[in-house]
């Protein structure tokens, strides 16, 4: 299927009548974080000008986060340096999706647990018994102690019921965590398996990725016969999450801005949202032009949040002009 891609516009290409429309067309921004407002060597050039003005314009601001690896504090810590006062109600982070989630399913099993320490901390605190591991490495080799080892391992039956597998990113994930996961759902034909963040690849700046938590969870969908349920970007679960929590009446007035296509462009479309694609994290413009799924493309891009402070200046000159006509 060819898509069209030409209609797909760069903000400053827009005429001044075409800015003016769409600066007017929303009244809430929801932003992606990672590869958006910053980068792993830091913010990204004028983003805290460029949210700082949005917000004095008069938009509702909120952020939703597929990464797992930061607390709530340092979330807005890292807002706070930008000079943006952004309180937990505005941070939408995958683990409190997820405890919002077991909890609406009166979860009172163990949960097992592949992802960070962070992630796993919040689910403690929210009163679940988190189950992890293994921390040790399991032996390997064909003698008769390595074996049995092996088999009493991936064969307990003392350990709790497990009611749920959770997976997210894990920077030290090993193919024993996918066994023992893979165990736990066979065991219990209800057990579920939930998926926090999905990216395929994850961007620490413009010019360089690493591999992300999407490639395990098919992993274990693909072993196990299971389909995850996905809490994080693009999952359904989030998207009507986050139409309730933000009480989201009238999506076509909503923003979404983001930097991945199936990540943050599916996200919006599966929400209604209008969709700002930002080449400042992992997408380039080329990759945008060679994608052919119509469902995980923009309505615009930019290259990055700095584009709106001169939108706002290119429209404000325009107007001035003509006052003066």
């Amino acid at each position: 299927m060819i898509v069209d891609k030409s209609k797909i516009r760069h903000l400053l290409d827009l005429s001044i009548s075409e800015k003016r429309t769409f600066l007017n067309s929303f009244d809430t921004i929801l932003s992606d974080c990672d590869g958006v407002v910053w980068n792993f060597t830091g913010p990204i050039p004028d983003v805290d000008q460029a949210l700082q003005l949005l917000k004095h314009q008069g938009k509702q601001v909120a952020f939703i986060s597929n990464n797992g690896m930061r607390t709530m504090a340092e979330y807005k810590h890292k807002f706070h340096q930008l000079g943006l006062d952004v309180q937990q109600r505005d941070i939408v982070h995958p683990a409190l999706t997820t405890v919002r989630y077991l909890k609406s399913v009166k979860m009172q099993d163990a949960v097992y647990c592949i992802g960070t320490e962070i992630f796993k901390d919040y689910l403690r605190d929210a009163g679940f018994n988190v189950l992890d591991g293994p921390h040790e490495p399991i032996p390997d080799k064909r003698e008769t102690n390595g074996v049995r080892v092996f088999q009493e391992f991936f064969t307990e039956t003392t350990s709790p019921k497990v009611g749920a597998v959770v997976m997210d990113i894990d920077v030290n994930i090993s193919l024993a965590h996918l066994m023992k996961a893979k165990c736990y759902l066979q065991r219990n034909p209800e057990c579920l398996l939930i998926a926090g963040a999905t990216d395929y690849i994850v961007p620490l700046d413009t010019s360089m990725d690493v591999v992300g938590p999407g490639y395990f969870i098919e992993v274990l969908e693909r072993s196990s016969g299971r389909k995850a349920l996905v809490l994080g970007k693009p999952g359904q679960a989030l998207a009507d999450f986050i139409l309730d929590q933000f009480n989201v009446t009238r999506p076509e007035r909503t923003l979404f801005v983001g930097d991945m296509l199936p990540q943050d462009m599916g996200f919006g479309t599966r929400c209604g949202f209008q969709k700002l694609l930002m080449l400042s994290g992992g997408t380039t413009l080329e990759m945008m032009l060679a994608h052919q799924k119509p469902e995980e493309l923009p309505h615009y891009y930019a290259d990055s949040y700095a584009d709106f402070i001169q939108l706002y200046k290119e429209v404000a000159e325009a107007d001035r002009k003509k006052k003066k006509i």
